[in-house]
């Protein structure tokens, strides 16, 4: 059968948009201005995703500067107290929030309003995401850790009304982005039962669409962001969201993740499965027979009735540099192909 294929989230930078991109996400041009260059971004992604095959595709997420760096814009009771730096390099270069009062977005987190704007261009979109409450304020969590557990509610009472949001606005998949948790479940600093309660208050009330969660150990310039590089792990995590989430999408791409795949026989069986066997993260292109071999594997395991395929990550944090994006596109190339004659 034809393996189906779905998308993290971020879609590739374009070098003719991305100066203009990076000078909306500073203030420097009017609201019209960007969302001009947000849509033709979003346009482009539209397409190629489609032109790829794939099952599912994005608008790309160029509206959200650098994966969660937009967020605490939107936030009342916190203060940036650090900028991000222009070319940031590592964890430590996303600036700092500080938690100073009761947390609020009053204008939402401006993926539901993303969704409404992309739908509506040619090909439409299929699936879209939200961060989870730890990645909206992600920067204060090593200094303002007693503070984030205070808000964690009114986090995800934000987290929720935006994903209610995007259901209202005909979103059919759903996808909420939780990389922190799946490193902090494997750094042992969360409970896969806390871990599930926060993203079950997430979903609530949310129905009539996919509910999608996306798990890995973090990536930020190739670079995972826990220090343990499991995945394993997150199974129990899976257990107790039975009936919540219904297509786990998780980081498969290190040898690690992948000699662990026989834990995910415990899979609900109500839920379904995107491994991320594609490497985003490294520039080395997987050659088609591997990325086969790999998928093969996995849906062993699971069943090819469950089984999606699909990149470990997004490509919002690579360069807009022409070769870069070959490399990825390469890797596309090769995965849709997989899927195609698997």
């Amino acid at each position: 059968m034809t393996l189906r294929t779905t998308f993290p989230g971020s879609w590739w930078p374009y070098a003719d948009l991305h100066q203009d991109l990076a000078r909306y996400h500073r203030g420097e041009l009017t609201r019209d201005q960007g969302i001009s260059v947000i849509d033709q971004c979003a346009t482009r992604a539209i397409s190629e995703q489609k032109e790829f095959g794939f099952n599912e595709w994005t608008g790309g997420e160029y509206f959200a500067d650098t994966f969660v760096v937009h967020a605490p814009r939107c936030l009342t009771g916190v203060i940036i107290d650090r900028l991000p730096e222009p070319d940031g390099f590592d964890y430590d270069d996303m600036g700092h929030v500080s938690i100073v009062g009761n947390i609020d977005a009053p204008d939402g987190l401006g993926y539901a309003e993303a969704f409404r704007r992309e739908n509506a261009l040619p090909g439409g979109v299929t699936k879209a995401t939200v961060i989870s409450p730890f990645e909206i304020v992600a920067t204060a969590l090593h200094t303002h850790l007693e503070a984030f557990e205070a808000q964690l509610p009114n986090l995800c009472r934000i987290v929720n009304t935006e994903i209610k949001a995007l259901a209202e606005a005909g979103c059919p998949h759903i996808q909420l982005d939780a990389p922190i948790v799946g490193a902090r479940i494997n750094d042992g600093r969360l409970t896969s039962k806390q871990a599930a309660t926060i993203i079950s208050d997430c979903f609530e009330g949310v129905t009539g669409v996919i509910r999608g969660l996306h798990l890995r150990n973090g990536n930020n310039r190739g670079r995972p962001g826990g220090s343990v590089l499991r995945n394993s792990t997150w199974v129990p995590l899976l257990r107790e969201l039975d009936g919540v989430i219904d297509i786990a999408h998780l980081e498969a791409s290190y040898f690690s993740e992948y000699l662990e795949r026989g834990a995910f026989k415990d899979l609900p069986r109500d839920m379904q499965l995107a491994a991320g066997i594609v490497d985003e993260a490294n520039y080395w292109i997987e050659p088609i027979k591997k990325i086969k071999e790999r998928a093969a594997d996995w849906s062993r395991v699971v069943g090819e009735e469950r089984f999606w395929l699909a990149p470990s990550c997004g490509f919002g944090r690579h360069s807009a540099r022409e070769g870069d994006r070959e490399v990825l596109r390469a890797k596309m190339t090769n995965l849709a192909e997989a899927a195609a004659t698997f």
